[in-house]
């Protein structure tokens, strides 16, 4: 299934897409790689010995996590890809349900594609649904650490009554107002750089792409237990309404070994709140 409802739709969202990026230029280079599951979109900036790659959640991507990699980019390579499957430059078919098969290949070869570029460690960084599609990936020496920001794939996301009341308008009749209610009820009302342009964002989604699933259920323990042995910091808001971090924390420790970090004031878009909390979490792990 297409992730556009039509072909004008899909142009409007990446002409968005694309006039975002071209406001960071000259600073990122943008590329299309082949991988498992279509043509994905990498978009990097930045440079120095570490090298991020980052899996945005679920409707995000690249030209929405401008704050974040603005953040990164100050000490290290970053490259974000664009999801298959979701809004944004990458291939529109939606892959199939099998979340462990379909992203495990599909992140490995976009690891590997970084790779290729040069020597230095790597650290993989997801969010929310992001996180559970980087979980997927084969854990081994070439990833050097683990950063994850209000990660799904852990235990089941809780849906709070504000969040249907927000979201089923939302969905029904799209507006700038309804997409503001929409982000209040995962994030209350944080302090966010780019509110504006996420509002205008979620309000094209709405309008012009297919509803999906946006948190995948938890990933089986045997996926999880398989990143003991690789470094990992997990970013937990402190007002998170979808994962809160004292359910989190403990399988966070017993499943991943990692280290849970409350972020105070925190909702669930840490990456648009406290961009600078993860990239002091990907400087930890590379030394």
């Amino acid at each position: 299934m297409d992730t556009y409802r039509t072909e004008a739709g899909r142009r409007e969202l990446q002409d968005w897409c694309r006039d975002e990026l071209a406001r960071c230029r000259p600073g990122v280079v943008c590329g299309i790689v082949d991988s498992p599951l279509g043509p994905t979109h990498l978009t990097s900036a930045g440079a120095g010995p570490a090298r991020v790659v980052v899996v945005p959640g679920a409707p995000l991507n690249a030209a929405t996590s401008r704050p974040l990699i603005a953040s990164l980019a100050g000490s290290c390579r970053v490259t974000v890809a664009d999801v298959p499957g979701q809004p944004g430059l990458s291939c529109a078919t939606r892959p199939p349900d099998d979340l462990i098969g379909r992203f495990r290949s599909w992140v490995d070869h976009v690891l590997d594609s970084v790779v290729a570029e040069g020597d230095g460690p790597v650290v993989l960084l997801g969010e929310s649904g992001g996180a559970a599609a980087a979980l997927c990936a084969t854990p081994g020496p070439g990833i050097a650490g683990l950063v994850l920001s209000s990660p799904a794939g852990l235990i089941g996301a809780r849906t709070t009554p504000a969040m249907v009341w927000a979201s089923v308008p939302w969905h029904l009749r799209p507006s700038s107002a309804r997409s503001a209610r929409v982000l209040a009820s995962m994030d209350g009302e944080p302090s966010m750089d780019d509110h504006e342009r996420v509002i205008e964002w979620m309000t094209l989604v709405a309008r012009h792409a297919r509803s999906s699933s946006l948190l995948p259920p938890p990933l089986p323990n045997a996926v999880l237990r398989e990143w003991r042995t690789t470094p990992t910091i997990v970013l937990l808001g402190e007002r998170d309404p979808l994962f809160p971090h004292r359910r989190m924390a403990p399988p966070v420790r017993t499943l991943l070994g990692g280290t849970p970090v409350v972020v105070p004031g925190g909702g669930h878009l840490l990456s648009h709140t406290h961009p600078s909390d993860l990239a002091d979490a990907v400087a930890e792990l590379v030394g």
